[in-house]
């Protein structure tokens, strides 16, 4: 037999066992159907009344199953992840870090941010442009020979 026949008779017993599979597969996928317990029960995540009502019974009424027992812990993490984030802000608003980064990044900056924007902040502290002609032989040779030098004047007591 050759090659060519084998395939063509498997694909033929194929189409004829996935006929057969596709009669009988709703009543399959009924009985393998696993509950994970994924589906969604409960109010949505947009209704925050409803969902403050179960976050309140977490504290003060005990779970009948399971199920009741997910749905408060799924409402109580709305109004925690809140709470946690309003926390932090608020630390770091009352106590922020003394970094420089901070300094110049905060919040708080911002206004400064701004008023340099448009009204123009003040001088640099480094130069924007080229500095003036220098002499840089002659003040090496100062520095090394006389350990200061001459424009500066003397740095005796006595004077």
């Amino acid at each position: 037999m050759s090659l060519l026949a084998a395939v063509a008779r498997g694909r033929s017993s194929t189409v004829a066992s996935r006929a057969a599979l596709a009669q009988r597969s709703p009543l399959a996928l009924r009985q393998a159907r696993r509950q994970l317990g994924d589906s969604v029960v409960g109010p949505p995540m947009t209704d925050l009344g409803a969902n403050a009502k179960y976050a309140l019974q977490f504290f003060t009424k005990n779970p009948m199953s399971y199920g009741e027992f997910k749905q408060q812990c799924v409402s109580l993490r709305i109004f925690a992840l809140a709470a946690v984030n309003l926390g932090i802000c608020c630390a770091l608003f009352c106590d922020p870090p003394k970094s420089s980064y901070w300094m110049r990044m905060s919040p708080t900056f911002y206004y400064s941010h701004l008023k340099a924007l448009l009204v123009g902040g003040p001088s640099p502290v480094f130069l924007t442009e080229k500095a003036e002609q220098t002499d840089v032989p002659g003040i090496v040779q100062q520095l090394t020979t006389l350990r200061r030098l001459e424009s500066a004047g003397s740095d005796s007591e006595d004077e």
